[in-house]
């Protein structure tokens, strides 16, 4: 497969852990009416550290900084948002109205990983799935759990589920099977 070279060293790898500590730290219990205000509310976040990190902000947002595409089967590809032109890919999906989201992302992924060296999904999923992430915390999505492992240790695929109402008290707030800060 003709994935890009991808080491967890540098300042490429620095913008991944960046960007893990700036999802964790970012509130998504917002009343989010669409996928776009996700990801407006994420870009929000993104603008307060991007001091803090060393590649540029390219987003679809940005109308002098265009996110490349990867074009594989006859059909472009664009991230949601990248740090650089080659880095980190990340691409947001909101889970409202259906889960099939959370597929799509999976294989946007692999493709945008032939241009970019890290990609970052972020799942933003909707209190009418709520029974879902409890079930997922409850380790009955074992094989979800598996596949974001394996994205993760093998093809540098880092996937987060965030819930956009309060999960309850002693409840995970994010549910990721990353091994980003083991390989620090």
């Amino acid at each position: 497969m003709a994935l890009q070279t991808a080491y967890r060293s540098g300042k490429v790898w620095d913008d991944v852990k960046k960007l893990h500590s700036i999802i964790k730290k970012t509130n998504f219990k917002v009343n989010f009416k669409n996928e776009r205000e996700v990801e407006n509310n994420f870009m929000a976040a993104i603008s307060q550290h991007e001091e803090a990190l060393n590649g540029e902000v390219y987003s679809q947002l940005h109308k002098d900084k265009v996110v490349k595409s990867v074009c594989l089967f006859g059909k472009n590809h664009r991230p949601d948002l990248t740090i650089n032109e080659d880095g980190i890919a990340v691409e947001i999906k909101f889970l409202s109205n259906t889960l099939d989201g959370l597929k799509q992302a999976i294989g946007q992924s692999i493709f945008y990983r032939v241009r970019y060296r890290f990609v970052i999904n972020l799942f933003v999923i909707d209190e009418k799935y709520k029974e879902v992430y409890l079930d997922a915390i409850k380790e009955k999505e074992k094989d979800l759990e598996e596949i974001f492992k394996d994205l993760s240790s093998d093809m540098n695929i880092f996937s987060y589920i965030v819930p956009n109402f309060s999960p309850g008290s002693n409840i995970k707030s994010i549910l990721e099977w990353n091994n980003i800060l083991k390989d620090s």
